[in-house]
């Protein structure tokens, strides 16, 4: 077992189930599964907005607010694959475990709290875990795919084709750096929008066009939860948000409703978890501008991610048609 791995002494051993941690900015998610010949079946999903990066930007560090509801949300986590019988639990850490000043203590704290080691991921490799996830999840290896995941503290561009990546940038924006950053007023005000529009636009002039129109796929809680308040779900369902076509014109309606509103107003909104309320806009303008990039009128919003590419690449699987 490597060092990247966590072992767990369940009551009842299951050799078969794995989980994987995906710690981000904003939130970290858990997903459990079983490995039965060769194939992936997930038994459990969830996720907690813990704001790990919050307030990141002023100091560059971690809060010990935050990292004390890091590790709680951990606890938690290990307690659920304790209980479910899991061995090996494969933990990762994104864009604000990269850029804190303090980001070693926080690593420390949960491998001494918890036993549990967290390995922190380059933007390349979160952007290549990105596009496993939905690679395989898709199986279209005829046609070129662009995957966008907007996180909290950075947003992953992937081009690429089959299993084969053609192109992978880590771009230095998300959901809670830009709200921190731009939009500090409560409703925002236009210069605000403005500053950040500008911002969003001059990063992604950076990334050269591809030839071919791609399809685009959107990852992560931003893009899900854009298609939740399309769908004007009362409780989050992955059924319905997978595979759901978010259109530039829906995206645009959304984002002028929440440039109007303060946060208050939309965790009123339908679909809307008030949890993201804060940082939906700035998300969502990444996620618009992205695909205005890309020359994309829609985006497929997937719900699987990191979580799921990791867990592909550290046991060495594929799907039926791809092996």
């Amino acid at each position: 077992m490597s060092s990247r791995d966590a072992t767990l002494q369940p009551s009842t051993p299951c050799p078969d189930r794995v989980a994987s941690i995906d710690i981000g900015t904003n939130t970290i998610l858990l997903l459990i599964a079983e490995v039965n010949q060769g194939k992936l079946r997930p038994l459990l999903e969830t996720e907690t907005i813990v704001g790990l990066g919050k307030g990141l930007l002023r100091n560059g560090l971690l809060s010990p607010e935050a990292m004390d509801r890091g590790y709680e949300t951990l606890n938690q986590y290990m307690t659920c694959c304790r209980s479910m019988g899991v061995q090996r639990i494969f933990a990762v850490g994104t864009s604000a475990l990269r850029d804190a000043i303090n980001s070693a203590e926080f690593l420390g704290g949960a491998k001494k709290g918890l036993d549990l080691s967290i390995e922190v991921l380059s933007g390349e490799e979160e952007a290549g875990l990105s596009f496993l996830a939905v690679a395989n999840d898709l199986q279209i290896p005829e046609e070129t795919i662009l995957v966008v995941d907007v996180g909290g503290g950075s947003t992953e561009w992937i081009l690429g084709k089959g299993h084969q990546v053609i192109q992978r940038v880590s771009l230095p924006m998300g959901s809670v750096r830009f709200t921190e950053q731009f939009l500090l007023s409560d409703p925002v005000r236009e210069e605000e929008w403005h500053r950040m529009k500008q911002q969003a636009i001059g990063l992604f002039s950076d990334i050269p066009r591809s030839g071919a129109l791609p399809l685009m796929v959107a990852v992560g809680g931003t893009a899900t939860t854009l298609a939740s308040v399309a769908l004007g779900l009362k409780e989050f369902s992955a059924e319905k948000i997978h595979h759901f076509i978010l259109t530039e014109e829906t995206l645009r309606a959304q984002l002028s409703l929440y440039r109007s509103k303060s946060v208050a107003e939309r965790r009123k909104i339908p679909g809307l978890f008030p949890n993201r309320a804060d940082v939906i806009l700035a998300g969502g303008a990444i996620l618009y501008f992205a695909m205005e990039k890309a020359g994309c009128a829609s985006s497929l919003v997937s719900c699987h991610g990191i979580r799921h590419g990791l867990l592909y690449k550290r046991l060495g699987l594929k799907p039926p048609a791809l092996t």
